[in-house]
């Protein structure tokens, strides 16, 4: 049972109601004004090292941030959130343009089968991943706001923000095996104008790879709609590999990374 001094009642009592996953120093100042226990930040950052101390709040490596621990989990334990980090980020630098990206975005969108050894950030051109998150996978792809989505309070890449990310960026999804059991089964959710603006400013090679992973989707018309706005023109690969591989003439694809690990291609 983890012991709580009475003038810090009124703030537990607040996070409780609240049940936050991340508190932040801000969020702390608001609640020790209202319970009359400090009046600036100077003042609640002692009583945050308290209350860590009591087992109420948990350390992140975000400035700022901590985990709240209510009452009901005894002790101080955590919650075990792979994504806590990325949740104590946001919560300090709500207009930080981190989004789930690859894996991540496959596991929270409930395709993805396994875990990701690294949990991914998609971050626009320019962008630079935050210390606290340096045990994270980064990807730079600027995502309009069709390709995004929110999960469990996480901005992540929807369905169509996925196709486009990996047709920009194919060496980016590092579980194939993964990608090839899930990838069959999503082609009635795609939505094609949210796939379009996805790919708007994209390359052309990325309107064929995005085609191509359309067509293993089972997605036939939103495949001829794509290779009929970019029409193919030069042979380009899927990924890596550069040798072998399975030609793909609706859109030119070569692929020697994915191939191997689906059922079938797909027709010609």
């Amino acid at each position: 049972m983890k012991s709580l001094p009475t003038r810090l009642v009124g703030i537990v009592e607040a996070m409780e109601f609240e049940q936050p996953r991340v508190v932040t120093l801000a969020m702390l100042t608001q609640m020790a004004k209202e319970s009359g226990v400090a009046q600036d930040e100077a003042g609640t950052a002692k009583l945050a090292y308290w209350l860590q101390g009591l087992g109420w709040l948990g350390s992140v490596r975000t400035k700022n941030a901590w985990e709240f621990i209510p009452g009901s989990r005894a002790g101080a334990i955590g919650s075990g959130d792979r994504f806590i980090e990325f949740r104590a980020h946001l919560a300090v630098h709500p207009e930080w343009p981190g989004v789930l990206a690859m894996e991540s975005a496959a596991s929270v969108l409930g395709l993805a089968q396994r875990l990701a050894a690294h949990e991914v950030v998609g971050l626009p051109p320019g962008s630079v991943l935050p210390k606290a998150l340096s045990e994270w996978r980064m990807v730079t792809v600027a995502t309009p706001a069709e390709g995004l989505d929110r999960r469990d309070y996480l901005p992540t890449w929807n369905l169509e923000g996925l196709i486009a990310g990996i047709a920009l960026r194919p060496s980016g999804y590092l579980d194939l095996p993964g990608l090839a059991q899930w990838l069959p089964d999503i082609g009635a959710g795609l939505r094609e104008q949210n796939l379009l603006a996805c790919l708007t400013n994209a390359p052309a090679s990325a309107w064929q790879r995005a085609a191509y992973l359309v067509r293993l989707a089972g997605a036939e018309a939103l495949a001829v709609t794509l290779v009929t706005k970019h029409s193919p023109k030069h042979p380009i690969w899927f990924g890596a590999t550069r040798n072998g591989g399975v030609y793909d003439p609706v859109t030119k694809v070569t692929d020697a990374d994915l191939a191997p690990y689906l059922d079938g291609g797909v027709g010609a």
